[in-house]
């Protein structure tokens, strides 16, 4: 691979890779035929699964079928599994004034609304909330991205949420109305003055954790479901122990219908390479040149993962160490040792 830009974020090791692995029981009812199951996040006992961030788990209560938070301070309480590309369905309670919202993609650590993304969930008709910014109210992408407005219930009552995030797109639904269906690879710089301060959607990272928040009113929530949207692939590999195999993840973003490659293929192919924290470290795209080599000369998870791909595919692949860059790295530290990449492929020709 062509040396990329490094940037200054802290990079994350393969060891979080485990973390990508979703994993629990099924919810029968919302099983899709031959697709992707949804899987509860709550199990409706404890707090099993999730963790406190930057607030008190004391303010955040396990009852029955509702997750609420029922005291100031709360916070984030956050999954303890990362997520990349899903299928988010939850419903929400507020009271008046009330004021929450729904953490997606964010790491560890910073604040969810500004190093990943945050669904506002507020009480949009409170008298206090009249002078907000468009993007502040329910459903908009905070402060990034205003929602379509109407379709909050009064509050008290149940309100459903289904959020998509498939590869650049986010897609919130509110009580079965679309309001809010954007490509944050389109948001490239600040979308307003005082936005600057804050990272752009689409340098912000495309894998990372769920979140629900907590200001000074209390929030229930309950149903809250995820459904995987991205599949395994399982390479086995040589190492000094023998073979082993080795699973990545990826998800087909747009479905080719031109040839297929075979592993003596030359392929030619548009890509962005990023670290788990959103750091682009390179981009054929960026350079305006597309890259065309053999697949056989490519790391590991691009041979497995570009050679189930048709010509005018786009693929987004989730790939551990072990089939990128493993213990060393990449020469001149471009990829630090143990990293876990993520990579936009598009597959525009092969030559057998």
């Amino acid at each position: 691979m062509r040396k990329g830009i490094m940037g200054g974020r802290q990079f994350w090791s393969g060891a979080v890779w485990s973390l990508l692995m979703v994993v629990g029981s099924l919810c029968a009812e919302d099983q899709q035929e031959g697709g992707p199951k949804f899987e509860p996040l709550y199990n409706g006992t404890d707090l099993s699964g999730w963790v406190a961030k930057d607030g008190k788990i004391e303010s955040w209560k396990a009852d029955g079928e509702l997750l609420s938070c029922v005291t100031g301070g709360g916070g984030w309480l956050r999954t303890e599994k990362m997520y990349s590309d899903y299928v988010l369905k939850l419903e929400f309670k507020i009271p008046k004034g009330g004021n929450s919202g729904v953490g997606l993609r964010f790491p560890a650590e910073g604040n969810p609304a500004h190093v990943g993304m945050e669904v506002q969930i507020l009480d949009d008709e409170a008298e206090e909330y009249k002078g907000l910014k468009d993007a502040q109210y329910t459903g908009g992408v905070y402060y990034q991205a205003a929602a379509k407005r109407g379709h909050l219930k009064p509050v008290g009552e149940w309100n459903s949420y289904e959020i998509t995030c498939k590869g650049p797109q986010v897609k919130v639904v509110l009580n079965g109305e679309v309001i809010n269906d954007i490509q944050v690879d389109k948001y490239t710089k600040a979308e307003s003055p005082e936005n600057e301060k804050y990272t752009p959607l689409a340098e912000r990272p495309e894998t990372g954790y769920i979140g629900l928040q907590c200001h000074d009113t209390q929030v229930d929530f309950r149903n809250i479901a995820i459904q995987d949207l991205t599949k395994p692939l399982v390479v086995e590999i040589e190492d000094g122990d023998g073979a082993k195999q080795v699973e990545m993840r990826y998800i087909d973003l747009v479905e080719g219908e031109g040839d297929q490659p075979n592993p003596e293929s030359i392929v030619t192919v548009h890509y962005t390479g990023r670290f788990l924290d959103g750091t682009t470290f390179d981009s054929s795209r960026k350079r305006g040149r597309a890259l065309t080599l053999p697949l056989k000369s490519f790391i590991k998870g691009w041979q497995a993962g570009i050679s189930e791909m048709k010509v005018g595919g786009r693929r987004k692949l989730v790939i551990p160490p072990d089939l990128a860059y493993g213990k060393r790295g990449y020469p001149g530290g471009v990829i630090p040792p143990d990293a876990t990449l993520i990579f936009d492929v598009e597959l525009l020709g092969t030559n057998h």
